[in-house]
């Protein structure tokens, strides 16, 4: 779905009919082009990256044709039939209790030997995929108070991804078809006007004290409202006249909300850190455009580059590696046999287990850092900048986004953009090579300021305490527990066994499991970081290795459109064929090529 907006909500509010625009068939290219596409990309002109008024008409339609409206994608549990955990007040008061001792710094080290930035990278993957298991859903999902367990027949029928689960980057580009008026407009706007092949980016605001050098054009920021407002392109009448539902999304008590992100996912505003990997992503797509010469090759190869990326970096970075090397061997059995029994009537729209999107890929909270090294202004000072601070706090890296408003009284129009000075250096976030440049370890303890979120709502209070969002949404959805996961699989006979942590090994000191019996049926959230602790923190276990390997990849195996069923040259496609002398095959390598990183 198009334009997720605060952790789901979606644009998608009225069903006035598409009107489809032919493109310019001329310039339709497909993986021939990606076959191709040998060349180095040059220098990116600015006029392709911000909207200025220069540059090229290049006679393209605005819109490619429209298909047919899709309907969203399913949750589904993997494991329907495994047993739950207790249930009950006295197990209610232990997750409580539990999350209470989550949220206490872990004793002695804490820094992993993985880099910051693929805590982001995580994130950024989960708004690709999945929408609508963080947010209270009336009647199936709230989580406050004395709560119980839904039916999972319930919870099947009545909660939908509002994603269609691939690896699509459908947060990037935001056009799926079957969306409102206004929606379609919006996926219009994020097209350049003029080079209407490529994304548009946002400027950064002066700041009055400079800002980094890379990248070394000004297209740092997420296109915004204001900027639109300004330029006449929406209308304040036209923002009044939406859907009140709709409407609270873009206009407050204030106003229109100026510093509001136009973007397929407004969850990559949530925090800086992803709203600027966000902008490194539309980046490489407008580098595609130079290299490839229209949209929707640059889409492709932009999408290929990604879910490589996702397969061959970021899960050999946090899974283990025996764990991996047999799902990437045999293709992810296990989310085959998921898929099969779910089995979509739109083959576009692939099933996403309950289990991986509300415990599983939740590691990357514990990830969370409570300030990082981000740039010589808000960070370490190199020679010739002026540091403000020694380091940007989680809460002010909330705070300089769309909802946090841009608060600086240095931006020179605080309600429009970001200030220069808070682009970040990339540099500092690609290593692990001191405590201030590593990720936090995946562990049973959260950064303090998870305890109390920023910019989430005061009621129900919950929503602000994370260990305990998370730990309530689990019971709530009737999650099975962690040990009869890991039997289930192990029940499959796919994979080598997973070895079961004792009750013991769970509570290492949380006797208050034991009564309720949590220790040994156990939230799945908690035992997934619980078993990552105990192999020093730096990867997930077994458990967590097979939830999140086998859904990303089978995602990417069951995508007919993936990089995974490409074929060139009768070679599987990877980046070492795509660009030979110098593959994108790394963040690294993908940033250096967008010109954000040296």
């Amino acid at each position: 779905m198009l334009f997720s907006l605060s952790h789901g909500m979606h644009v998608v509010q009225d069903s006035a009919p598409l009107q489809p625009i032919a493109a310019d068939s001329t310039r339709s290219r497909g993986a021939t082009a990606v076959e191709a596409a040998q060349t180095e990309a040059g220098v990116i002109p600015i006029d392709a990256v911000v909207d200025e008024t220069r540059g090229t008409t290049r006679g393209l339609a605005l819109e490619r044709a429209m298909r047919s409206a899709t309907a969203p994608g399913a949750f589904r549990y993997l494991f329907r039939n495994a047993a739950g955990i207790p249930t009950g007040p006295q197990a209610l008061a232990a997750l409580d209790a539990l999350a209470d001792s989550m949220a206490t710094e872990a004793p002695g080290p804490s820094e992993s030997a993985l880099p910051p930035i693929l805590t982001y990278f995580g994130q950024f993957i989960d708004h690709d995929i999945t929408a609508n298991t963080d947010r209270e859903v009336v009647g199936l999902s709230e989580i406050a108070g004395d709560i119980h367990p839904m039916d999972r027949g319930t919870v099947e029928a009545g909660l939908g991804n509002l994603r269609d689960g691939s690896l699509g980057l459908d947060s990037l580009y935001g056009d799926k078809p079957g969306q409102g008026p206004f929606a379609t407009k919006l996926a219009r706007l994020m097209r350049h006007p003029t080079l209407t092949d490529k994304m548009r980016l946002g400027m950064t605001a002066d700041s009055g004290g400079g800002r980094p050098p890379l990248p070394a054009d000004p297209a740092a920021d997420l296109l915004r409202m204001g900027f639109l407002l300004d330029r006449g392109e929406i209308t304040e009448a036209e923002l009044n006249a939406l859907d009140p539902a709709l409407r609270a999304n873009f206009v407050d008590s204030v106003g229109p909300i100026r510093t509001r992100a136009i973007i397929g996912d407004g969850r990559n505003d949530e925090n800086l850190l992803v709203a600027q990997l966000h902008v490194a992503f539309l980046r490489l797509h407008n580098c595609f455009v130079d290299v490839l010469g229209d949209f929707d090759a640059a889409r492709q190869a932009t999408r290929f580059h990604y879910q490589w990326l996702v397969l061959h970096q970021y899960l050999p970075a946090i899974c283990a590696g025996n764990v991996l090397d047999e799902v990437l061997a045999t293709g992810a059995p296990l989310y085959a046999e998921f898929h099969d029994a779910n089995r979509p009537a739109d083959p576009d729209q692939l099933p996403m287990p309950l289990e991986f999107s509300v415990a599983g890929f939740r590691f990357g909270h514990s990830m969370v850092r409570g300030a990082y090294d981000h740039n010589r202004f808000f960070g370490t000072a190199v020679a010739g900048s002026t540091q403000l601070t020694p380091f940007a706090t989680f809460q002010q890296l909330f705070e300089f986004t769309g909802n946090g408003r841009m608060p600086s009284p240095l931006t020179a129009d605080p309600k429009t953009a970001l200030p220069g000075n808070w682009v970040i250096e990339w540099e500092r976030f690609v290593h692990a090579e001191s405590p201030a440049h590593s990720a936090r370890k995946i562990d049973t303890h959260l950064a303090p300021p998870l305890a109390d979120l920023l910019n989430e709502p005061a009621n129900p209070a919950v929503m602000k305490r994370l260990a305990q969002r998370n730990l309530r949404r689990g019971y709530r959805l009737n999650l099975p527990s962690a040990q009869a996961m890991a039997e289930a699989i192990n029940a499959t006979g796919l994979y080598r066994p997973i070895p079961i942590l004792t009750p013991e090994q769970v509570r290492e000191g949380r006797e208050f499991l034991q009564a309720p019996g949590l220790d040994a049926a156990t939230p799945a959230w908690f035992y997934v970081l619980r078993e990552a602790e105990l192999t020093g923190g730096n990867h997930l276990g077994p458990l967590g290795s097979h939830l999140v390997a086998n859904t990303l990849v089978g995602l990417v195996v069951h995508d007919a459109s993936s990089y995974w069923n490409a074929r060139i040259g009768g070679h599987r496609w990877s980046p070492s064929l795509f660009r030979p002398a110098e593959p994108i095959d790394s963040l690294k390598a993908m940033l250096r090529f967008v010109g954000l990183l040296v």
